[in-house]
């Protein structure tokens, strides 16, 4: 869930975290209230309800972000997005701010799979293979296993897709066969 709104916030948010040096920590306790959001159902209710006083939602965010130990900036901005109607965009406001983390950073994240589990020692050889292909600093790579690959992987990166496995080369192989084949 994109917004032109929940963008604006992630980039003063971002600002904000970045000249204080703390981006690390807004980024965490952005994803600890945005798991929060998505698990309780309860407290997505009570914050979006119009049956609900602005006094008794304020107070309600109040104790969340106290018991987790949020930076008063955040609180600032949460109580904010409650004032305005925009508190469902939560979700959206941590991937904003990720994602400006990540540039800021020269970090990219791959959403890869794997026909198998891969060592620690191959999971470092593919994260170094992505730096190189991306020119990025860094790379956070999100493994899901996929047996129909055969062997090797394939990586998402911000939409590119990377196809390193056994059956990607395999239907490469095959339409390669084919066009030789029409064109005889």
């Amino acid at each position: 869930m994109k917004s032109t709104a929940a963008k604006r916030y992630a980039e003063a948010l971002h600002a904000l975290a970045r000249s204080n040096m703390r981006s690390r920590e807004f980024l965490e306790q952005l994803e600890a209230m945005a798991a929060v959001w998505r698990d309780n159902a309860e407290l997505r209710v009570l914050l979006t309800s119009p049956r609900v006083s602005l006094d008794n939602k304020r107070r309600v965010l109040a104790a969340v972000a106290d018991g987790l130990g949020f930076e008063s900036y955040l609180v600032n901005l949460l109580n904010l997005m409650l004032d305005k109607g925009r508190i469902q965009m939560i979700p959206a406001l941590t991937e904003e701010f990720r994602n400006l983390d990540d540039q800021a950073s020269g970090r990219v994240r791959a959403r890869c799979q794997s026909a198998r589990p891969l060592t620690e020692a191959q999971m470092e050889a593919l994260r170094a293979k992505l730096i190189k292909i991306t020119g990025a600093r860094d790379v956070i790579v999100d493994l899901k296993i996929e047996p129909r690959l055969l062997a090797g992987f394939v990586a998402n990166i911000d939409g590119k897709i990377i196809d390193g496995s056994l059956k990607g080369r395999l239907e490469r192989l095959k339409r390669s066969l084919v066009q030789k084949e029409q064109e005889r």
